[in-house]
């Protein structure tokens, strides 16, 4: 009888003291996320027509920079993954934001052939490993229970926020300076987060309760489970649907008589989205079942594809609209539903692995669209193929299992 009038208040406590130690490490990883590797995706549109008219280049050509990267962070993310799980976040970020803003920094000197570029992509990605979303999501999620999908949502919209400002930054530093000066722009942004690492409190990874290990799947038991290859399947068809027409907005509307700059500006409208949607994404998760919410944005993604095949580019703007809000929903959503059913045990490894699953769909989107583009002259049969790939994926994603909602239960 007395238990409940003094345990009914705690939870005001719970979240106020949750975000009170977490802040610093949410501010950290919300660095992170925003100047780490996957902003490198931001600003290829940027590139593809001065790339062009420099090396001779074609669109499939300059965005196969997404697939070499891809295939660097897929290849090298489960050891960073397993590092930042044994040894700790520090040491992971210590070693690579120095060394992946340096490498970001030498392409400011690049004169060569397409694979020498294409090569320096896929190191920086392989690198870039250390910044991505995957290091940057166990920040969150060691430091945040309770209110997780918020401080997801927080961190994902940092992220939202580079896609918002950056192409018509880099637009106009490109049609300014040159394209090299994007890349030392991006160098100099690259290594901001160590600042925030500074002041971080994150949990060590050698700290554990006193008579348990940390709860969760080993990654020999989430290979016997349906929820582990469930979230691989999904993630890697709505990051090639989402990200199919993200390179290519901006050459699509310089061809219909947009200036470069403005082009730039209009294609920032998928940052704009994504900003809106994931900090209400993030609050919506936490109290609603997540699968839920992100599905019907997935559905209005691919009508937004719809009204691009009809309309044309006249309607890029309000697709890039959609695909920027849905956009929000993938990255907090992949973060989120990884982090309850896989657990924290060896997130890393496994979260590294669904990750890489998506960048792979992400990369292979631009590239078929590209290839497809210089085959057709058009781009409908990629907004086809990106329509089938979110239906698929939401189809899928309805028919996971319930989650758990604690970590006491994970």
């Amino acid at each position: 009888m007395t238990s409940s009038p003094t345990q009914a208040p705690q939870q005001p406590a719970v979240r106020e003291s949750e975000f009170r130690r977490g802040l610093p490490a949410l501010i950290f990883a919300t660095l992170g996320a925003a100047f780490g590797y996957a902003a490198l995706a931001y600003f290829v549109g940027v590139l593809v027509v001065p790339l062009g008219e420099e090396y001779g280049w074609s669109r499939g050509d300059v965005v196969q920079v997404n697939l070499w990267s891809g295939i660097g962070l897929a290849v090298l993310l489960p050891f960073t993954g397993a590092l930042a799980d044994k040894r700790g976040i520090r040491i992971v970020s210590f070693i690579a934001i120095p060394l992946f803003a340096v490498l970001i920094l030498s392409l400011t000197f690049f004169d060569g052939a397409l694979w020498m570029f294409l090569a320096s992509y896929a190191v920086i990605g392989a690198v870039g490993s250390g910044t991505s979303a995957v290091v940057y999501a166990k920040v969150v999620s060691r430091c945040f229970d309770r209110h997780r999908g918020l401080a997801l949502g927080i961190l994902a919209a940092g992220l939202g926020s580079v896609g918002l400002v950056f192409p018509p930054m880099m637009g106009a530093i490109a049609e300014g300076f040159g394209w090299r000066a994007t890349f030392l722009a991006m160098a100099v942004l690259a290594i901001v987060p160590l600042f925030g690492l500074i002041f971080a409190k994150i949990p060590a990874a050698s700290e554990r309760t006193a008579t348990a290990p940390l709860r969760g799947m080993t990654p020999r038991a989430a290979l016997g489970r349906r929820e582990f290859w469930m979230l691989l399947a999904i993630f890697f068809l709505i990051g090639w649907a989402l990200l199919s027409m993200v390179p290519h907005f901006i050459p699509m509307l310089i061809d219909s008589g947009v200036d470069p700059v403005t082009a730039a500006l209009l294609s920032s409208l998928v940052g704009l989205g994504t900003v809106i949607a994931r900090p209400i994404l993030g609050w919506a998760f936490d109290r609603f079942n997540a699968i839920h919410v992100g599905v019907p944005l997935f559905v209005l993604a691919a009508i937004g594809c719809v009204v691009l095949l009809v309309g044309g580019a006249a309607l890029a703007p309000l697709t890039a609209l959609l695909i920027g809000i849905a956009f929000g929903a993938e990255i907090d959503l992949m973060s989120y539903l990884s982090s309850r059913y896989l657990g924290p045990r060896a997130f890393g490894r496994l979260y590294g692995a669904i990750y890489s699953c998506f960048t792979i769909g992400a990369a292979l989107g631009p590239v078929t669209a590209g290839y497809l583009y210089a085959a057709q002259g058009s781009y409908s049969t990629s907004l086809v193929i990106a329509v089938i790939a979110l239906v698929l994926g939401s189809a899928i994603l309805l028919a996971l299992p319930k989650y758990p909602r604690d970590a006491a239960s994970e």
